[in-house]
């Protein structure tokens, strides 16, 4: 998958490809490790290139052995790569890749490859960057699948690119919130989704978790309300399920809701509990 010397005009393959597995993935990432262990990661493979003395960079390929993977692991780069203070671009190739040209690193995924373009001595501009990804890209023959899951979460209100797919508690408290303890039975291994959305008065995070029975939906839904002290439980007529909105010093503007498939979903960060009930209420749309 990695680019031959001149296959990008000017760049010359320096050195590799080296390949991590398993446990290895420590050596090259150190803690950073964790995230991508959290889904079914494979194998890593790296090479990098030269231009000049003053300009190398990295391609880094990410075998995640299935697209949802994949596909998982870059949208929590992505997620955590977001800055305002990065100029982020969407670059279309098979599906949308993130640019950051204020640092000189491109994210994109395809079929079970996540694969991060980054430097490793000075910027590379973004027209290289692109070449790069666009290289790799024409390598993978598979194109991959977004993931069904996604299509738990509501689409009215969704903040474009934030949606993302959450494997483990490192994971997840990364990109959706850091809790003390295991509230949400992580270590069951629920399937999880994530985005942002804008809600008056502020932006906030809605997830929904898919567990594997209506006992650790419940489970759930109680470790929270006990977590998310004072909480007010009311039985939601509309389709008999439990329906939970606070305000609280640990969680401002949270709620919690179940819904039909053993399902769970949870709203933080909104202005208060007014408008936690309002995020909630998005799944009325589904």
């Amino acid at each position: 998958l990695f680019p031959k010397s001149n296959e990008v005009a000017g760049w010359a393959l320096k050195e590799g490809p080296k390949f991590f597995n398993n446990d290895q993935l420590f050596d090259y990432m150190d803690g950073a490790a964790e995230i991508p262990k959290s889904y079914a990661f494979k194998q890593l493979g790296t090479a990098k290139y030269q231009k000049s003395a003053v300009l190398n960079l990295e391609v880094a390929v990410f075998d995640m052995s299935r697209a949802d993977d994949a596909f998982g692991y870059y949208s929590a780069r992505v997620f955590l790569e977001r800055s305002p203070r990065s100029k982020d671009r969407v670059i279309a190739l098979d599906h949308p890749a993130h640019l950051y040209s204020s640092v000189g690193a491109l994210t994109f995924w395809k079929d079970r490859y996540t694969v991060i373009i980054q430097p490793e001595i000075g910027r590379p501009d973004d027209n290289t960057l692109i070449q790069f990804a666009k290289t790799v890209s024409a390598k993978i023959k598979s194109k991959g699948a977004l993931p069904a899951l996604l299509n738990l979460l509501p689409k009215d209100k969704q903040i474009a690119g934030t949606a993302r797919l959450v494997n483990g508690k490192a994971t997840f408290d990364a990109t959706v919130m850091f809790l003390p303890k295991d509230l949400f039975g992580l270590g069951d291994h629920p399937q999880i989704v994530a985005a942002d959305y804008n809600i008056p008065g502020k932006n906030v995070t809605i997830f929904v978790a898919k567990y594997r029975s209506p006992k650790a939906t419940r489970s759930a839904m109680s470790n929270y309300m006990a977590y998310a002290w004072p909480p007010t439980p009311l039985d939601d007529p509309r389709d008999n399920t439990m329906f939970m909105i606070a305000t609280t010093a640990k969680q401002h503007g949270t709620g919690a809701r179940i819904l039909p498939g053993n399902l769970l979903a949870v709203i933080v960060g909104a202005k208060d509990a007014d408008s936690a009930g309002l995020g909630l209420k998005l799944f009325d749309k589904k």
